[in-house]
C-alpha cells in the first residue's frame, strides 16, 4: 500500500515539475485549460512507469 502512495505521490511532483519545465508541448485540444491539464496527464502517463519501478526495487531493499 505505501508503495502505491509513493508512486502515486512521486508521479505528481514529476509530472508536475515537467509541465512547468516543458509547457503544454502537446496540443491534444483546442481549449487552452483542457491542453493543458491533457499535457499534464501524459506527462504522468509517462512518468509512472519508470517511478514505479524505481519505487519497487527501492522498497525491496529495504
Amino acid at each position: 500500500m505505501a508503495a502505491i502512495v509513493l508512486t502515486l505521490t512521486l508521479t505528481v511532483i514529476v509530472a508536475g515539475v515537467a509541465w512547468l519545465i516543458l509547457g503544454s508541448r502537446l496540443n491534444l485540444h483546442a481549449d487552452a485549460r483542457q491542453n493543458d491539464l491533457l499535457n499534464l496527464l501524459s506527462y504522468a502517463g509517462v512518468a509512472l512507469v519508470p517511478i514505479f519501478v524505481i519505487v519497487f526495487f527501492a522498497m525491496e531493499r529495504l
